[in-house]
């Protein structure tokens, strides 16, 4: 694979930037014991966009896409950056090196999402105490009963989701010629 990016590509990254961009900001509550977490489905975005065009361009497209959110949730948006990034990273890594299967697309989604999800507890107990009142003792106490649970549901979603449409995209992104079949 060379390092060249045509022109075709970086009006793909744009287009999966901006649909990962307007998609963070749909907030859907997915588990009622937490109502204040919400889902945004934009990773699903950057996770077809790393697995098409590579895991720099993937994780480009979920920084770029995040930046916006920094201004409203400067605590939320490195976080969201960070869990997707290490969602969608070995997600593609995998994915690439095995010969961009359905089994390597599944276990490298289901590696991402494991480590994601590990970052996603361990990041609340260090940054939910800085703009809350609650200790990191009490964030802590959260990490069975609603950290893991809500983040783990995210990433099954994220995998459904990027099972699903994996295949479809491919297929139209092979047929206009912008990744190799």
């Amino acid at each position: 694979m060379n390092n060249a990016i045509d022109s075709r590509t970086i009006a793909l990254a744009a287009l999966f930037t901006a649909a990962s961009l307007i998609l963070s900001f749909v907030q859907i509550p997915i588990f009622p014991a937490a109502p204040w977490l919400m889902y945004d489905p934009s990773g699903i975005v950057c996770l077809i966009a790393a697995l098409a065009f590579g895991p720099k361009l993937g994780a480009s497209v979920a920084i770029i896409s995040w930046l916006p959110r920094v201004f409203l949730d400067p605590f939320g948006a490195p976080m969201g950056m960070l869990s997707t990034c290490l969602f969608i990273v070995p997600a593609a890594l995998v994915y690439l090196k095995g010969k961009r299967t359905r089994r390597a697309s599944l276990a490298g989604m289901a590696l991402g999402a494991a480590l994601s999800i590990v970052l996603s507890c361990a990041m609340n107990l260090l940054v939910t105490p800085l703009y809350t009142a609650i200790s990191i003792e009490q964030v802590a106490g959260m990490i069975l009963p609603i950290l893991l649970p809500f983040n783990a549901l995210k990433m099954l979603i994220n995998i459904a989701a990027g099972q699903a449409l994996l295949a479809p995209c491919m297929n139209v992104l092979k047929a206009q010629g912008a990744v190799r079949p």
